[in-house]
């Protein structure tokens, strides 16, 4: 967002909000340009119009709940793992034979947390008792760490996440060269 958005967006806040009374606005400007500068200005009105539909305190939003508003349709993307594990229980009835197009069918958070093909084939070996409870446990417990995993990701600013993949991508190749 740019300066001027946050301007307007302050006092769109500061209209709405009685409470709302920054004692340096010049520093509360800084403040929420550096907080949303990854988001546009219409994701932070949505966001404001979201926060005041859903609270009632009374008081005005904070930078972070503002962001967890725009973040929160992210939020509710994400199958239950109940759901997820019912569609790896359809997978697994067909598995046998079919493991490797069941598997493809499957959401990718759902195919990161089963792990592969191969893995859908030996559940549908496995006995009904051990798929029923172990097996739907241990995926349920792997989907729900990886769903929190990706929740916290989305919520990472995109300048920032590729900073850390050129980071890492940096220490990575410095590490296979010394190997």
């Amino acid at each position: 967002m740019s300066r001027e958005e946050i301007k307007k967006f302050l006092l769109t806040i500061n209209s709405l909000y009685a409470n709302f009374k920054p004692d340096d606005f010049t520093l509360a400007v800084d403040s929420w340009c550096w907080a949303l500068a990854d988001y546009t200005a219409e994701q932070a009105m949505g966001a404001l119009k979201i926060y005041m539909k859903t609270s009632n305190t009374g008081f005005a939003p904070s930078a972070s709940q503002i962001i967890g508003c725009i973040n929160k349709p992210k939020d509710n993307e994400y199958i239950s793992e109940g759901e997820a594990w019912a569609m790896v229980k359809r997978a697994i009835q067909d598995g046998n034979y079919h493991s490797a197009e069941r598997f493809e069918e499957l959401p990718s958070l759902v195919q990161k947390a089963v792990g592969g093909a191969n893995m859908i084939r030996q559940w549908a070996m496995s006995d009904t008792d051990d798929v029923n409870t172990v097996i739907a446990s241990n995926f349920q417990r792997n989907y729900r760490t990886i769903v929190q995993r990706q929740q916290f990701d989305d919520k990472v600013p995109p300048a920032l996440a590729d900073m850390v993949k050129g980071v890492t991508q940096k220490i990575t190749g410095q590490i296979e060269e010394n190997s």
